[in-house]
């Protein structure tokens, strides 16, 4: 019998229109002053505005901070938890995509301790205990940040540095469908093959469990189905629900059992050039999966994410299933133009750093350090793209 522990999961109120209910919320966890983080593109669009409105119109205080663009610098979230001590923050919010996300869990966690960021890096110390509690509201479907206990942020060399606690868990999200209607097709595509890999490899790690097969496999069978209309029509309130509230479920496989080569690969070609994290993610599964799937370990579950895909219960089908999907959701097997100066060694390097070996080690067979310089050369060998997207 397999012994497996199940995270918690933050309360969570979906539908169209829900930001609504955020005073409230905020209300529930003891009112303001709110620190709302969000990402740049947000104000321009309107979108924190929205949201400011609501907030204004039952008196509860506030500070907007739309600075995040890009993956957030661990100078970023230090200036943030000086401003969240300064305004005596009782409640942040996460406004926008993953990185905003992540910024706002972290920044929730650590700023009433008056510690740098990097004293936490790597769970080097614990979290602290008199952490901030803060409201998830993503604007994209992929990351499932508003469900999972990590959060990601760069050095200034771009280095890319983990933080893992159930002290980061949002204490509630709201999931609203209306907030993804503008997100482009291509960014549609990026985020949800993201969610897509956090279901994959939730559900077929080294450490999967009935928890990341029960959430996994739901996952992909719904972004199987919703993610390639959510793509082709950006109106579609059902599909974009359905791959927002995919997202989530997802999120919550890799919430209980981590991901493994997919994200080890992208984590680590990140570090190295600057790359959308869910193009990254698609195109290093897309080249890993039939490494893969060769090999005994871990047979039975690929065949069950075959099957949730669309496919044949069958290990060896995996990889054609998975880019059948990417194809329809107009992702093409080419590497960003940024990608030509890397070599296979020092992608290599990088999967192999502390940061990213952790989640190669999760890969449902052994992966050794001669395998590391050929899974880097499957993944450069893809073409690179003539333009960016």
């Amino acid at each position: 019998m397999q012994h497996f522990n199940m995270g918690q999961v933050p309360p969570v109120t979906f539908g169209a229109g829900r930001m609504t209910k955020v005073p409230r919320i905020v209300a529930s966890l003891g009112g303001g002053p709110v620190l709302i983080i969000a990402d740049a593109i947000l104000a321009e669009l309107g979108v924190t505005e929205r949201l400011t409105q609501h907030l204004g119109a039952k008196g509860v205080s506030f500070e907007l901070a739309a600075d995040v663009s890009g993956e957030p610098k661990e100078t970023l979230i230090d200036n943030l938890c000086v401003r969240a001590r300064e305004m005596d923050a009782a409640v942040v919010i996460g406004l926008g995509g993953g990185a905003a996300m992540d910024a706002a869990k972290l920044v929730a966690a650590i700023a009433r301790s008056g510690q740098p960021a990097q004293d936490f890096a790597l769970a080097a110390r614990p979290l602290p205990a008199n952490g901030i509690p803060a409201i998830a509201i993503p604007t994209t479907a992929g990351t499932g940040s508003e469900v999972t206990r990590t959060s990601v942020i760069s050095k200034a060399d771009g280095w890319k540095t983990w933080f893992w606690g159930e002290d980061l868990m949002f204490a509630q999200a709201v999931l609203d469908p209306e907030l993804t209607l503008s997100l482009p097709a291509h960014l549609t595509a990026w985020t949800g093959i993201d969610a897509v890999a956090h279901a994959l490899e939730g559900a077929t790690a080294r450490n999967t469990s009935p928890a990341g097969q029960l959430y996994g496999l739901e996952a992909l069978r719904l972004l199987s189905d919703a993610l390639p209309r959510a793509v082709a029509d950006g109106s579609d309130l059902q599909a974009r629900g359905q791959v927002l509230w995919a997202s989530m479920v997802a999120g919550l496989a890799l919430h209980n059992c981590n991901t493994h080569m997919g994200h080890n690969i992208s984590h680590a070609l990140g570090s190295l050039v600057r790359v959308h994290h869910g193009l990254a993610t698609g195109l290093a599964l897309e080249a890993s999966l039939p490494w893969l799937v060769v090999r005994p370990d871990g047979a039975e579950n690929y065949a069950k994410a075959a099957q949730a895909l669309g496919g044949a219960a069958s290990a060896e089908v995996l990889p054609d299933a998975f880019s059948k999907l990417m194809r329809a959701c107009k992702i093409q097997p080419e590497l960003p133009p940024d990608c030509t100066s890397v070599t296979p060694q020092a992608l290599s390097a990088e999967m192999q750093n502390a940061a990213n070996i952790g989640m190669a080690k999760n890969a449902a067979c052994p992966v050794v350090d001669a395998d590391f310089d050929e899974i880097a050369g499957l993944m450069l060998r893809m073409p690179v793209a003539a333009t960016v997207a």
